[in-house]
């Protein structure tokens, strides 16, 4: 795939046409063949942005608002630390039969979740932007219900690093702005490659 498309002139708008020879049918080439692991990957075509992006969000809420069965961080992690002997603070601590796992600097208390939760439940967007973000909200039970891929797709992008802004330290907002800008840089309808390397330098 990678040696048909390498020398391909990308251009947009529907100007160029297709071989006539049948040599090559392929018109441009994927921006995603800047990132250096593309062109090895077997299955290009079988990556979706949006699944992708989907299962990052439901994997970072539920670190953020330490959600039981979905959050990464959890008692392996914890020992893996203990492991590798870094980070003490955050070791487990046996109390008895139980574990005490300490919160990190990215786990959300009660009163954070409640201020991130209303912010969320606050927002209003224009109509036929999103779905009623406010639905899929529970302030009560802290938690976020029945979100569709297009609801991750603009919590992601749009809504998080404005819902985490003064609630979280600075590197973990820092991070996370990151994350979703990265997303949006990708989710583009033109992508500046430039872009792409600034968001890959600032890492």
């Amino acid at each position: 795939m990678y040696d048909r498309v390498k020398d391909t002139d990308t251009i947009f708008g529907k100007t160029q046409k297709r071989d006539a020879s049948g040599n090559n049918i392929w018109k441009k080439r994927s921006i995603f063949f800047h990132l250096p692991y593309w062109c090895d990957l077997h299955v290009q075509h079988c990556l979706d942005v949006m699944h992708v992006e989907k299962n990052v969000f439901d994997s970072l809420i539920g670190i953020l608002l330490n959600i039981k069965g979905k959050t990464k961080d959890g008692l392996k992690c914890r020992q893996d630390l203990v492991d590798m002997g870094i980070r003490d603070q955050l070791h487990p601590v046996a109390r008895g039969d139980r574990t005490y796992l300490p919160p990190a600097c990215h786990t959300m208390s009660t009163t954070e979740k409640k201020r991130f939760f209303h912010c969320l439940k606050n927002h209003k967007v224009t109509q036929g932007y999103s779905s009623n973000i406010k639905s899929l909200v529970s302030v009560k039970d802290l938690k976020l219900v029945g979100l569709k891929f297009h609801d991750c797709h603009v919590l992601m992008q749009q809504l998080l690093p404005v819902a985490v802004r003064g609630i979280l330290p600075e590197k973990v907002r820092f991070a996370i702005c990151r994350l979703c800008f990265f997303f949006n840089a990708i989710c583009s309808k033109v992508i500046d490659p430039q872009q792409l390397d600034n968001l890959e330098n600032e890492k």
